[in-house]
Parts: structure tokens; C-alpha cells; sequence
């Protein structure tokens, strides 16, 4: 990144004398953006949480700030367009905040008295930015004393220069109780001496994913959270939390809530992560065909309500036009997260339509027993890690159907649906049981007749003629490499997924050859975090998580 802004930057100033400093800092949970300063891409890949040092840009002119999804080619691809004029000499903070197609929405929000020295050598200058969505009005206090007072979402307030030998502990607090803590924090900003920080609200006080944490991003361009004393306590919901997810084979639909469009373009087989809803109304969840003009477009309408304080799981189930017909169905009991950190919890839904009632067994014995179509059988919790998976029918565990290896290792503390989706006697699309993770994310399980976990980083992950081998180094910094073993010549494509199921990575292959193959992923662009790699090949998918762990 640090090549690409240099160049870009030259072109920009061979044109422009007059210029001002600004430093970008990428605040918005998602997603990895490209940003242009005209048609010139001016950051490659700009990752949430991280920030540039403070650059020269042109001054005195009318520049257009495009925002485009990471790997963009052009500025043609621009989601956003943001018109900027920076004055000649003046120093400007810049933090992306806010959510794609969400509210509160993306926007860039300008400081224009920005600093990168303090005037005394021995104090360090902070300036706080208030970037998290759905937190109220704010105060910071230390020793009692709130040192930021009254600051709303998206709104800045500093600089402050304080001494930079000493550590403060920092309470959050709402702006009208300063006897109520929302989280401590402690700061430790002794080696920046005479230079300045912003300090940046990160994330989601409600339970959202990531969750709630200031942030540091230094002058020069360094980021890194604050330390935690104590995190804020999850909150107490006064209305629902409800996920959406799409299990009807066809069509990709329209979602309206109460008129209004909630999900646009909403594909067979995705999800969203948990929402915050109304409760103790009717809400009226109204189902369109994609591309749809208004709600007045809606085949079906399904008036819900929601009480106060639950979460839900609704599934979007059934053929449109067929039979079983159409249908959401519910689940009112819920969960984001588990009781123990080292768990993963885990709900079956049966929406195969034409599959008869299952169970799902690990080791022979029954996890989801006698399973219906369109029933949720609700949560298991058991330790984070692989399991391999049998569906057979409910009353004959012996007749294993197909085997599954699901691998949740990575999801530990939070929950999943696996969802049983398609058509087992031949339809289009195929049957097959897919995850849909608490953040949104979804993917397939893989069909593995021959797994066996051996708990370290080599796993037999057969698929009929295609086994990945090993995958190393996991946990990864740079670069994750997995060894094939193919049997035969075959076509292979590659995808790396986060963990809201966004594709950060796409690779096609194109043919190759019988025998052992080695593949290549350069991850040190990614955020720290999970991701879900799946390899595409002739005789079937394989979805193996990773870690990214910053050096």
C-alpha cells in the first residue's frame, strides 16, 4: 500500500503547488476498500481499523474521493463518490465510518484543525472521533473528571494535550451519567512524546460484530486498541435480534420490512447477521422477486410480531409456486454467543424439501434426532472443534446417507445454523447441508466419506478425487500455503470468505494436472481474524478455516 500512495500521490502533486496534509482513517466494519482521488487509486486494499500517515494532497481544487470494494479495477467501480476541497495548508483527519448499504450509512467525516505536533515536546495531542454506530452520546472520564463531554456518533472533539509520561485509565461513559461505566480502558501513550493520536471509537456497543473498542491511530499512520480493564457488559435488549436466512432454491428475492427495503438482491443460500428489530408491533416482512420497484411488487406477506428481549432465526423456505409452497419459518429461541468462550453452539434446520426426516449423528450416536422438513431442532452446544457428520435417516442410524466434516474450531464463544438445503432426489440445487454463521457468513459442508481428525494442521479432507493434504502455517501472517492430492487431472477454483462471507480473495486455476499441487495465498493485506478458505473443483467443494494473526 505504502508503494501505491507514494505513486499516487506524485501523479497528483505534479499538477497541484498548493497542498494540504491529511491522514485517512478506515473506520466503517466493512468492507476492505480501494479509495481514488479521481480516476488515480490512491489506497489498495485499506483493511477496517488500519490508517495512513499524514500525506500531501492537492489544495484549492474540487477532488472526487471515490470509496470501491477492495480489488476494484477502476474508479468506475466506486460504491461511494465523495466531492473533497482541501484549503492550501491546512491539516485535515479523515475516518470512513459508518455501514455499506446499512444505517447508519457510509460516509467520510473531515476534521479541519488537525495537528501532528503538540507545542510542548513532552506532552502528546488527542483528538477523539466518535465512530461507534449504534452507541448513544458519549463522555470520557478520567479520575473522575470527564475529559470529553457530550460527543455524538460521528462527531469529533480535541485536540487535548496532556502529559505523555503517564498512563490513563479511560471510562466511557454515557454523556448524561458519568456514574455509569460503559467500559475502562487504560492508555499508555508515553512514547509518543510531542506528536499527536486520534483516538476512535470502534465497532458495535449492542452486540453487533466486532464489537465495541477504541482504537489508536497514530500520526504516522499506527494502529492498535486500547487496553481493556473492562469491557462493556452485553445490553439488555428492549426490542429483538433477528437473522435472515435464504433457503428457498429459487428465486433471489426482495425483503421489505413495513414498505421499506431491508434486503436487496437477497440470494438463495446467504444470510444476514443478527439485526435489531421492533418488538411488540406487527411487522409486516414482505417477499418480492429481485430487482423489484416497491413493496406493492411482493408475492407473499407475513405479519410478525417479535417480543422484547428475544432473538430469532428466520428461514426463507419452500419453492415459490411449488410445492411445499413458500414460507419463512421461525425460531424465537435464539443465540449469539455461548456461555463458555471455548464453545460453539450449533441449531439444525431441516429445509430440504424433499428429504424425509433426518437425524444428524457424530460417532455413531444422534446429535439432531427425528427431524422433520421445515422443523429447527435447537442448540447444541459442544466444544469448538471438528466433527464429522452422518445424515441418515430417523429411523435407521446404521443406513449413513452422506458424511460431512464440520469444522468449527474457529467459532468458538458464538453460534451457528446448519441448515439442511436443496434436493436430495435429483433437483436443482443439489442437496447439501450448509452453515450459516451468527455474523452473516455462510458456506457448504464438505463431503468427506474418509475424514479423519488427527487435531493438528493435517487434515484428510477427501472428495472424490481431490484431497487438500495439509494447510500451513495456520495461524498465518504472510502467506498460507495447502498441499492437493489429485487423482486425476481437474479444474480447481479458489476463494478466501471472511467471516461475514464476504470473498477477499478469488483464484481460478484452470486445469491442473494428476499428482501433488502446492497453492499459494499471500493473507498479509488481510485483517487479523478467521477467514474460510473453499476449493471448487470437478467432484465437489472443500471449505477449510484459517487464521490471520498480525506479527
Amino acid at each position: 500500500m505504502t508503494l501505491l500512495l507514494l505513486f499516487s500521490l506524485t501523479l497528483l502533486q505534479t499538477t497541484f503547488a498548493q497542498t494540504a496534509r491529511v491522514q485517512i482513517i478506515h473506520n466503517a466494519p466493512t468492507p476492505t476498500v480501494d479509495i481514488y482521488a479521481g480516476s488515480t487509486k490512491l489506497l489498495d486494499d485499506f483493511a477496517y481499523r488500519t490508517a495512513t500517515p499524514y500525506i500531501d494532497v492537492p489544495a484549492g481544487v474540487t477532488i472526487p474521493i471515490g470509496v470501491a470494494l477492495g480489488s476494484s479495477n477502476t474508479a468506475a467501480d466506486a460504491i461511494a463518490t465523495f466531492p473533497v476541497q482541501f484549503e492550501a495548508n491546512k491539516t485535515y483527519v479523515v475516518v470512513a465510518t459508518g455501514i455499506v448499504g446499512g444505517n447508519p450509512a457510509f460516509d467520510l467525516r473531515v476534521f479541519d484543525l488537525g495537528k501532528e505536533t503538540t507545542t510542548n515536546s513532552t506532552d502528546v495531542g488527542i483528538l477523539f472521533f466518535h465512530g461507534a454506530p449504534d452507541a448513544p452520546t458519549v463522555d470520557v472520564v478520567t479520575g473522575g473528571t470527564p475529559i470529553i463531554n457530550d460527543v455524538s456518533y460521528g462527531q469529533f472533539q480535541g485536540y487535548l494535550e496532556v502529559p505523555a509520561n503517564a498512563t490513563y485509565t479511560l471510562d466511557v461513559t454515557p454523556g448524561n451519567d458519568n456514574s455509569t461505566v460503559v467500559g475502562s480502558y487504560s492508555a499508555n501513550l508515553s512514547f509518543w512524546a510531542g506528536r499527536t493520536a486520534v483516538i476512535f471509537a470502534s465497532g458495535f456497543l449492542g452486540g453487533g460484530q466486532p464489537s465495541f473498542e477504541p482504537w489508536v491511530a497514530l500520526s504516522t499512520g499506527g494502529t492498535f486498541p486500547l487496553t481493556t480493564i473492562t469491557a462493556p457488559a452485553p445490553p439488555t435488549l428492549t426490542g429483538a435480534r433477528l437473522q435472515i436466512i435464504h433457503n428457498s432454491p429459487t428465486p433471489t428475492v426482495d425483503i421489505y420490512v413495513n414498505g421499506a427495503l431491508l434486503l436487496d438482491n437477497f440470494a438463495f443460500r446467504t444470510a444476514t447477521p443478527y439485526i435489531d428489530v421492533p418488538a411488540g408491533v406487527v411487522v409486516n416482512v414482505a417477499v418480492a422477486l429481485g430487482n423489484s420497484t416497491s413493496v406493492a411488487d411482493a408475492l407473499v406477506t407475513f405479519p410478525l410480531t417479535f417480543a422484547a428481549g428475544k432473538r430469532y432465526v428466520a428461514v426463507a423456505s419452500g419453492v415459490v409456486g411449488g410445492s411445499p409452497g413458500f414460507d419463512i419459518k421461525a425460531f424465537d429461541m435464539g443465540l449469539e454467543t455461548t456461555v463458555s468462550k471455548n464453545d460453539v453452539g450449533i441449531l439444525f434446520f431441516h429445509g430440504s424439501p424433499d428429504a424425509p426426516a433426518v437425524d444428524i449423528i457424530t460417532g455413531g450416536a444422534p446429535l439432531f434426532d427425528d427431524v422433520s422438513y421445515g422443523q429447527f431442532s435447537g442448540y447444541l452446544t459442544v466444544p469448538a472443534a471438528s466433527y464429522k457428520l452422518g445424515v441418515t435417516p430417523a429411523n435407521d442410524n446404521s443406513n449413513v446417507i452422506a458424511s460431512y466434516n464440520a469444522d468449527f474450531s474457529f467459532w468458538a464463544g458464538r453460534t451457528a445454523v446448519v441448515f439442511a438445503s436443496g434436493f436430495l432426489g435429483g433437483g436443482s440445487a443439489a442437496f447439501e447441508p450448509w452453515v450459516a454463521l451468527s455474523t452473516g457468513g455462510t458456506y457448504p459442508l464438505p463431503l468427506v466419506p474418509n475424514f479423519q481428525d488427527d487435531n493438528n494442521d493435517d487434515r484428510s479432507l477427501a472428495t472424490n478425487g481431490a484431497i487438500a493434504t495439509k494447510v500451513y502455517p495456520n495461524p498465518a501472517w504472510d502467506q498460507v500455503l495447502v498441499n492437493l492430492d489429485l487423482e486425476t487431472d481437474m479444474e480447481v477454483q479458489a476463494t478466501v470468505f471472511n467471516t461475514v462471507g464476504q470473498a477477499v480473495i478469488t483464484k481460478n486455476y484452470g486445469t491442473l494436472t494428476e499428482g501433488t499441487q502446492t497453492l499459494a495465498f499471500d493473507v498479509y493485506n488481510l485483517p487479523k481474524g478467521t477467514y474460510i478458505l473453499n476449493l471448487r473443483h470437478n467432484n465437489g467443494l472443500q471449505a477449510i478455516p484459517f487464521v490471520v494473526v498480525k506479527m
